[in-house]
């Protein structure tokens, strides 16, 4: 219990910290645009790579919990949500791990390649983004037809219908919303990190601030339910 409740508390902080460092790169490199003080810009920058670093603490121990989610989902009766859901854990586990072992190489406990780890948890990173975009554009998906089927007997369908049924869907399930739109904003930091494609540092900012910001939502949203 005391292990969960720490693991708990860890999340928590590292989700903070993730929206203080990417809206610190957002700003330093707004600073930077404008130019204005190099001071700033310069500790902003230093900010940032400490959160990164901070966070690769708090993921420590965060490898075990998505295996152990792994083999929970494995069982979902839905084959398209079993396979999302436990290769996305899947690959978080591995991306996580790379975390710790890059952490344990940056304190001078074991030597290895930090760019290679670097660049395999970016992979998975990837991965795990794809995966969860497969998994909510389907049980958005799903959330639709479902409501459609409940309308067929009242409604003729039509574009307007369809609307209104969108908007239906999103004020039922806005967690699903708001986890497409996370998982959309987020996708391309693992993009730009694996090379795959080259970002500005305002753009990498503002998509992992407001997928961060969205995720700290998404939990609060979820204790609200709770």
């Amino acid at each position: 219990k005391q292990w969960y409740q720490r693991r708990v508390r860890a999340a928590g902080q590292d989700k903070l910290c993730r929206v203080l460092q990417y809206s610190s790169q957002l700003i330093w490199w707004y600073l930077e645009r404008q130019g204005l003080s190099s001071e700033y810009v310069q500790k902003l920058k230093q900010l940032q790579s400490s959160l990164s670093l901070a966070r690769k603490y708090f993921s420590l121990g965060r490898s075990v919990e998505h295996m152990r989610g792994a083999a929970v989902s494995i069982h979902i009766n839905d084959p398209i949500l079993r396979y999302s859901i436990t290769l996305s854990r899947i690959s978080s586990a591995f991306q996580f791990l790379c975390d710790n072992f890059y952490l344990f190489s940056k304190l001078g406990l074991i030597r290895l390649d930090q760019d290679n780890l670097s660049s395999i948890s970016s992979k998975c990173w990837l991965y795990a983004d794809l995966l969860n975009l497969i998994r909510v554009c389907y049980e958005i998906r799903h959330e639709l037809y479902e409501q459609i089927g409940r309308q067929e007997s009242n409604l003729k369908y039509s574009d307007h219908n369809l609307y209104s049924t969108f908007r239906c869907v999103m004020a039922r399930r806005p967690d699903l919303f708001l986890d497409l739109v996370k998982n959309a904003t987020d996708i391309w930091l693992p993009v730009h990190a694996s090379g795959l494609t080259k970002l500005s540092p305002g753009t990498v900012g503002f998509c992992g601030t407001v997928s961060s910001v969205l995720g700290v939502a998404a939990v609060w949203q979820k204790s609200r339910r709770l």
